[in-house]
């Protein structure tokens, strides 16, 4: 996924892992509110400040894996 997204192919890396590339655009805004949060000194509350933010997103990444694994249609398609 992260060779596809060095190359610019957003298709590809989707293919290879969508909750990666969805979760790394969530990494991005947080970096880029926190940096602008210490350029104009002051904190701003983000998406990983909720307190429903980290089951959340161990709920997503648990449900990912399971479904990537299972060995009938549909999901057979998640795998790569």
């Amino acid at each position: 996924m992260i060779y596809s997204l060095l190359h610019g192919d957003l298709l590809s890396a989707l293919r290879f892992n969508a909750v990666a590339v969805v979760a790394l655009g969530f990494v991005i805004v947080a970096f880029a509110v926190w940096t602008y949060g210490r350029v104009v000194d002051r904190r701003i509350t983000s998406w990983q400040h909720h307190r429903w933010a980290a089951p959340a997103t161990l709920g997503i990444v648990s449900v990912w894996f399971v479904l990537r694994v299972l060995p009938f249609a549909p999901f057979t398609a998640l795998r790569v």
